[in-house]
C-alpha cells in the first residue's frame, strides 16, 4: 500500500488521494462487483486454486512456487476487469506450458460454479434474513452513503452496461 493512502475512520474504506478532504467529495462510483459488497469476498481463494491445479497438469509446468506466483500475478493485475480477461490470460498460460486450453468461457463457468458453491451460504442467509444486507457490506460504507444522502450530496445513478 502506498504510504500516502489512508482509511476512512473506523472502516476498511481506503482513501487513495489523501489530499482530497471528505467534505470535498461530490461523486462516488460503485461498480457493483465487490466495491461495497462482501458477498463474493474470498473469490481469489476460489479462482487461484483452479488455475494452479490445471497449470500443474500441463506438460511443461514450473515448480509449485513459480506457478503460484504466476497465477497470483495475473489475477492481481487483471482484477477489476471482467472475469473473462483472467480466463483468456489463463488459457495463454496453459498454452505456454504445452497444454491445450479449452475456450476461456469454459474456465469462467468452472470458476463461477465453484464460487457459487463457496458463497451459497451467504446468499441463503440473506434470503432467509439470517443475516442482514449491511452485514455483507464493507464496514462503514452504508454510514458514508447515509451521511451523504442526509446532506443532500448523494445522487444515485444506476447504470448497467
Amino acid at each position: 500500500m502506498n504510504s500516502s493512502n489512508r482509511f476512512y475512520p473506523d472502516s476498511h474504506i481506503e482513501i487513495i488521494n489523501a489530499s482530497v478532504e471528505y467534505e470535498e467529495i461530490q461523486h462516488a462510483i460503485f461498480d457493483f462487483d465487490g466495491t461495497i459488497s462482501l458477498i463474493r469476498e474470498g473469490w481469489q481463494s476460489v479462482v487461484i486454486p483452479i488455475m494452479f491445479e490445471i497449470l500443474m497438469d500441463t506438460p511443461n509446468h514450473e515448480s509449485d512456487k513459480e506457478i503460484q506466483a504466476t497465477v497470483k500475478e495475473f489475477v492481481d493485475r487483471l482484477t477489476g476487469k471482467q472475469t473473462i480477461y483472467q480466463m483468456i490470460q489463463f488459457s495463454k498460460e496453459i498454452e505456454k506450458r504445452g497444454g491445450h486450453p479449452s475456450d476461456p468461457i469454459v474456465y469462467k463457468q468452472i470458476y463461477h460454479d465453484r464460487l457459487m458453491n463457496h458463497i451459497q451460504n451467504r446468499i441463503d442467509n440473506l434470503r432467509t434474513k439470517t443475516i442482514q444486507p449491511p452485514d455483507m457490506m464493507v464496514p462503514g460504507a452504508l454510514d458514508i452513503l447515509k451521511s451523504m444522502q442526509v446532506r443532500g450530496e448523494l445522487n444515485l445513478v444506476l447504470s448497467c452496461f
